[in-house]
């Protein structure tokens, strides 16, 4: 009987102190125990943020005896991004995938789709905080293509031929990294890592004999060591116009300072929830990659990608 008195006192308490509660913050629950009505606070923090956007666009031209020439053309392009970031305490862990595929047809329907845009992006930082704005983090950063690339050449007896260049996994890249972090809100994070791995994948035998992409001639992973600076940088230009860049920087150790350079930049503008656009530019530097050049020499070279996609967005 006197621990039922003890318990039923402290609901009370318990009940007086959620009342009290009740005047700073409307969000309470009201239970009843024992008769007694409870006003219980509910955990109103959200640890998780989630985002996610699609962008889709479709792009048709039909001739029919058009005097000013050209040639009908069919494009499909989507973008599709999404962020997952959790917090909670000294925790920090965002995860982030970009998906990019497009395709074009020139001509009538004996003409094949060719491949316009293909990139697979995943990247998971998990970051202990020594404050709000440096914390330590590990990361691992993941990119890669989704269908196989040909590129136009010379045939030896005359005219051109495909040639395939790439395909899924082919090349691969995976880096993973320890360092520290320095950011400043959702505007401005980058990352010095010190200690980082970086494996490159050819998983295509023909590709992988031929010594594609840095690997030795017959093997398909290639691992290196060094020190790696991975950023991104986003900021709202004006209303409904987001910028953001995202960079990753490599150098091995043994051939520092030379350095691989990834960087992304992309506008996403809003016109309104359903109709909205992207422009990206996308520049590669590795002196690992060798590029047949128009004059038939090759040799590193910069890449250079522009995309600009318009049309249906989806965001939540």
């Amino acid at each position: 009987m006197i621990d039922r008195i003890k318990l039923i006192v402290l609901l009370i308490l318990f009940s007086l102190n959620g009342v009290y509660a009740q005047e700073n913050n409307a969000t309470r629950d009201t239970v009843t125990v024992f008769g007694i009505p409870l006003v219980i606070e509910k955990d109103t923090v959200e640890y998780w943020k989630t985002s996610a956007n699609i962008n889709l666009n479709v792009q048709q031209i039909g001739l029919i005896n058009w005097t000013a020439g050209g040639e009908p053309s069919i494009g499909i392009g989507t973008i599709i991004e999404g962020n997952a970031k959790y917090e909670k305490n000294n925790t920090v862990w965002d995860n982030r995938a970009r998906i990019a595929y497009g395709v074009l047809r020139q001509g009538d329907d004996s003409n094949r789709f060719e491949k316009t845009d293909d990139n697979l992006l995943l990247s998971s930082k998990y970051s202990q905080k020594f404050s709000e704005t440096i914390l330590m983090t590990s990361q691992l950063l993941f990119s890669t293509q989704m269908a196989k690339g040909f590129k136009e050449e010379s045939a030896p007896g005359g005219g051109t031929q495909r040639v395939l260049i790439s395909d899924f996994m082919a090349p691969g890249y995976l880096q993973a990294s320890h360092g520290i972090s320095y950011r400043k809100g959702d505007e401005f994070d980058i990352t010095l890592s010190p200690f980082s791995g970086r494996f490159t994948f050819v998983l295509n035998d023909s590709l992988a004999n031929e010594g594609a992409f840095g690997v030795d001639p017959g093997q398909m992973v290639r691992s290196e060591a060094g020190i790696s600076l991975t950023g991104t940088i986003k900021k709202n230009i004006v209303e409904n116009v987001e910028f953001r860049v995202a960079g990753n920087l490599f150098s091995n150790y043994e051939r520092f300072p030379s350095t691989v350079v990834n960087l992304l930049a992309t506008f996403n503008l809003k016109v309104n929830n359903y109709i909205g656009a992207t422009v990206s530019t996308q520049l590669i530097y590795d002196e690992d990659v060798q590029i047949t050049f128009d004059d038939g020499t090759q040799g590193p070279g910069i890449q250079l990608k522009n995309v600009i996609n318009v049309g249906f967005n989806l965001g939540f």
